[in-house]
């Protein structure tokens, strides 16, 4: 959702509702959508217009502004036929980046032939990412971000690398990743190649997801070893 100031959200199951929730925290102009009452009035204090109607109704979409929407997420999880047909819909109306929840590959091929401009798999990323937890229980600590490759998080300095500067430590050739910010004392401040590290830093790192798996397991190691 690249610089989305409005989005509207079709579907406030506990995906859809999720997701508005966490737009607002962004200070993103919301707009909820559900045929259920109770959905409808839970998130009435939480998104900007909560709207309870059919969204295969083109004119009651359009009564409620979804024309003007930078975003539409149709959230919709099991009612596959409204999911595409608001999905054509959304369409119609040219609203510049549609997301289309899909149940299986078949639903997302369709949901891209009408207009989806992308399509998501809620639940089979979510078991994905719980399984990416039991495998490397570190990735908790870690963040990806949007659209990239990139993982960002937190670590405490082992013995090996205290008392010595990054340049010292060759860190991005030796763990394959580079130190993006220090905390020192409850201060931050961005690294140099001078910079040495102490004991008690807390030392934010960046690198892709393969990299940054190479550096936990010989972070790991090096912590067992000291």
């Amino acid at each position: 959702m690249n610089d989305a100031k409005s989005v509207i959200v079709i579907g406030l199951g506990r995906f859809g509702s999720a997701l508005c929730e966490r737009l607002k925290v962004h200070k993103v102009t919301v707009v909820a959508v559900d045929r259920d009452k109770e959905k409808v009035e839970a998130m009435a204090d939480v998104v900007d217009l909560a709207a309870q109607l059919d969204s295969t109704d083109k004119e009651a979409l359009t009564k409620i502004g979804a024309k003007e929407m930078d975003v539409a997420v149709v959230a919709i999880g099991e009612d596959v036929e409204s999911n595409i047909l608001t999905t054509a819909i959304l369409k119609e109306f040219d609203i510049p980046q549609i997301i289309s929840r899909a149940q299986n590959p078949l639903h997302a091929r369709i949901l891209a032939r009408v207009g989806a401009h992308k399509v998501i798999f809620p639940e089979r990323d979510m078991g994905w990412h719980v399984a990416d937890l039991v495998v490397n229980p570190w990735l908790q600590g870690f963040s990806q971000l949007p659209r990239s490759d990139i993982l960002i998080g937190e670590i405490r300095p082992t013995e090996n690398m205290v008392g010595k500067s990054l340049a010292d430590l060759q860190f991005n050739d030796r763990y394959g990743a580079v130190v993006v910010l220090v905390e020192r004392g409850g201060e931050k401040f961005l690294p140099k190649a001078d910079s040495v590290i102490e004991k008690e830093d807390r030392l934010t790192i960046a690198g892709s997801r393969d990299d940054i798996k190479k550096l936990m397991r010989r972070y790991e190691k090096e912590k067992e070893d000291s």
